[in-house]
């Protein structure tokens, strides 16, 4: 816009020259003009900048190391007008900031939220002389989630998980199933008629599943870029890996904050605890080792290219 502006006042100087050396009706049209070009503009240009409208677009969530531009849509009642503003991005996980120029990428090369506000925004008439400022709060955030980091050497889980049996809910099959009598309200698909035919008794075979410890997973939200990347792809892996061996398991992570708790039952808590873990802010210090808890298995997932 500034350049602009000088572009014109070089103009108006050229026709104020012009009109002194000349003084015909020509060059004092031409002055009279040029004076009065930049309040046509300002009135010609206000219905589109009063309706202007401004939307940063970015996907919700995308992998690390996927290429991604912001793209800003604008709207207006008549053609667009000249407009300009920047786009920040702050990622809370490690507390760096961006700018980011006109066609620029997202930095999706670690995982972490980004969180990509627009700022000084400004809307202009057509000549681009005069500019109103445009208010935008709205702030977009992209997930940017990790690789899964897969782990070769896990300890056996059957000897640490302490196991009881009781009813499974809702009924169903089952591979361990206990006898008992029969009582109302059962269903009688699940009624032993064989045997109940020996005894002379309703005898009900009562499908039982196991009862598990408690079976945490726990990690430090600390250490460099790369060495999170790791720590969340193994959490990630290591969830799935459970899950997919039927057990549920506890998310316990240090963060800035403090130590925080995720329940994960199924793939989609899993993932909505890790996009929760994208957004918190590293630990300063301590580690989540010096809290003691009782569990009949525990995992402390490590950064370390070794696998620790």
């Amino acid at each position: 816009m500034a350049a602009r502006r000088i572009i014109y006042l070089l103009v108006w100087v050229a026709s104020l020259l012009f009109f002194w050396a000349y003084q015909q009706w020509f060059a004092w049209f031409t002055l009279v003009a040029v004076v009065g070009l930049p309040l046509f503009s300002l009135l010609v240009s206000l219905p589109a900048m009063l309706t202007f409208k401004l939307e940063l677009i970015v996907p919700e969530a995308l992998t690390a190391g996927t290429s991604c531009k912001p793209e800003l849509r604008c709207h207006s009642f008549l053609p667009t007008p000249p407009w300009k503003c920047a786009i920040t991005v702050e990622r809370p996980l490690t507390g760096q900031c961006w700018r980011l120029k006109s066609g620029g990428t997202l930095p999706t090369e670690h995982c972490g939220a980004l969180c990509c506000t627009v700022q000084k925004a400004k809307v202009c008439d057509y000549l681009g002389l005069f500019s109103f400022p445009l208010r935008l709060s709205e702030q977009r955030i992209v997930l940017v989630r990790p690789v899964e980091v897969g782990m070769k050497e896990i300890p056996q889980l059957d000897r640490y998980l302490s196991r009881s049996w009781r009813p499974k809910r809702g009924g169903g099959f089952a591979e361990n199933h206990e006898l008992r009598l029969y009582r109302p309200g059962d269903s009688i698909h699940q009624i032993h008629w064989k045997l109940s035919a020996k005894t002379g008794k309703l005898i009900l075979r009562e499908p039982m599943e196991p009862e598990r410890g408690r079976i945490l997973l726990r990690l430090d939200l600390q250490g460099t870029e790369k060495e999170l990347d790791r720590k969340l792809g193994r959490l990630l892996w290591l969830g799935r890996h459970l899950l997919d061996i039927k057990i549920f398991h506890e998310i316990q992570c240090l963060t800035a904050d403090g130590c925080e708790s995720y329940a994960v039952t199924t793939p989609e808590e899993l993932q909505t605890a890790v996009d929760t873990l994208l957004s918190r802010k590293c630990a300063t210090s301590g580690s989540i080792r010096e809290r003691a808890e009782a569990a009949s298995w525990q995992y402390y997932i490590g950064g370390g290219t070794d696998g620790t």
